[in-house]
């Protein structure tokens, strides 16, 4: 198959491009149509004007363009189909393409010339393998079933490439310039045009490993630094509570010294005896002196500011509106002349003023009485306070009562000082819990 250049011309028409778009309104005609003879050359083979098409695509760089080639070089395998009755396979080998990318070129533009026989087509243009049947199908085998249409024109008007200024891409005067060359030339430029871009590929390659290399280095670098930053950052804000040994004195060594070892001493078996006898003795030396605070006695909590002393001298002289006019009554002293005895009770309730209310209907029963100047179930703070004389005949019955009330403990000591005759001194407590 040799294509000469009245099919050229042919093919023209039949694609029916506007001259007048493409070559910007007429003034770039004379370029256009020199690219047209330099591509569509007479008298050349379909192997040759597939190596010029490749050769042209390859060698321009605009996107545009490049499918303009690609469209315009789809269209003439339509046309080589329609025009010249061969088959799918024929064509294919004759051009050089894969079957199953020719199949669905020639698919797509039959179904926009016979959009009603769309399923006929895509049924006889599907090829599954290597043997279809469909391989062998010619434009003349169904043109008794959809018609000739596709003779008279080959492209539509909704088509973009038909009318594109392809004429004033830079690229397109060089282009022109190369395919001027016979296919012989154009296989050696294409050669080189391989190789000069299989450099260039490589170059960018590397140049693309050594800038990655060197993003990924100053990120680890900064990396780096900024955690040893934050680090710093983090030891200065904590503080940790722990023993600091460096303001010792490191000259100064630790001596043992042993001072039993050191001196011997030499005692005999009675002074030794001497020696336990006056360890195994209890010694007690009782203080005399009258202090203001008992140890027996709790925390008292001040109710307000004002219960507060004035200062911490004043507090040794200072009286209370709580404090009996004579202290003590209850002490256990080896020196009270009186020989009668002072009861204690302690107790402790959760609400205090119904066991005061428990109290002190006994106190008219029993014939107790106070003692001073403190009424007795008088509020002080952290519990209630009472300071009783109570006959001795009614004070067992008396405490056992009282004693019923709530959870209570019972102390028992010489009265100190000279009490009623015939009574005993009583003190209780109730503690507010």
């Amino acid at each position: 198959m040799i294509f000469s250049e009245k099919d050229f011309q042919h093919f023209q028409t039949w694609l029916d491009l506007d001259i007048n778009s493409i070559t910007w309104e007429g003034r770039s005609s004379e370029s256009f149509f020199k690219f047209w003879k330099s591509l569509f050359k007479e008298e050349i083979s379909p192997s040759e004007m597939a190596q010029r098409f490749d050769f042209a695509r390859k060698y321009v760089k605009s996107g545009p363009l490049i499918s303009w080639l690609t469209w315009l070089y789809e269209k003439f395998l339509v046309y080589v189909f329609v025009n010249f009755d061969i088959s799918v396979r024929e064509l294919a080998l004759n051009f050089g393409v894969e079957e199953k990318y020719l199949s669905i070129v020639l698919r797509d533009h039959l179904i926009k010339v016979y959009p009603l026989y769309e399923d006929i087509i895509n049924e006889r243009f599907m090829i599954s393998n290597v043997r279809s049947e469909n391989l062998f199908i010619k434009y003349s085998d169904i043109t008794p079933i959809i018609g000739n249409e596709a003779d008279k024109k080959g492209s539509f008007e909704e088509e973009v490439f038909t009318k594109i200024e392809v004429t004033l891409y830079p690229e397109w005067s060089n282009l022109v310039k190369e395919l001027s060359k016979d296919i012989h030339s154009l296989k050696l430029d294409f050669e080189k045009l391989q190789k000069k871009g299989s450099f260039r590929n490589q170059v960018r390659f590397f140049q693309e490993v050594i800038l990655l290399l060197l993003f990924l280095s100053i990120f680890v670098f900064s990396m780096k630094n900024a955690n040893h930053w934050y680090e710093n950052y983090l030891v200065n804000k904590i503080t940790l509570f722990e023993p600091n040994f460096f303001w010792l004195d490191k000259s100064l060594t630790y001596q043992e010294q042993d001072l039993l070892a050191r001196d011997q001493i030499d005692l005999s078996n009675k002074e030794l005896e001497e020696l336990e006898r006056i360890e195994a003795q209890k010694v007690f030396n009782d203080d005399l002196t009258e202090t203001r605070y008992d140890p027996e006695s709790d925390v008292v909590v001040l109710s307000s500011i004002e219960d507060v002393p004035k200062s911490f001298l004043d507090a040794e002289t200072e009286q209370s509106q709580y404090e009996e006019n004579k202290k003590g009554g209850y002490r256990d002293s080896s020196y009270a002349p009186s020989k009668l005895k002072a009861y204690r009770v302690m107790m402790t309730s959760v609400d205090p003023e119904d066991m005061k209310n428990k109290i002190l209907p006994l106190l008219e029963r029993f014939g107790a009485s106070q003692v001073d100047n403190v009424k007795p179930g008088t509020e002080i703070p952290g519990g209630i306070y009472f300071n009783l004389y109570v006959p001795s005949t009614n004070l067992k019955e008396f405490i056992t009562r009282v004693s019923e009330f709530g959870d209570a403990t019972i102390f028992e000591s010489r009265s100190q000082g000279r009490d009623a005759p015939g009574k005993n001194r009583v003190f209780i407590w109730v503690k507010s819990i």
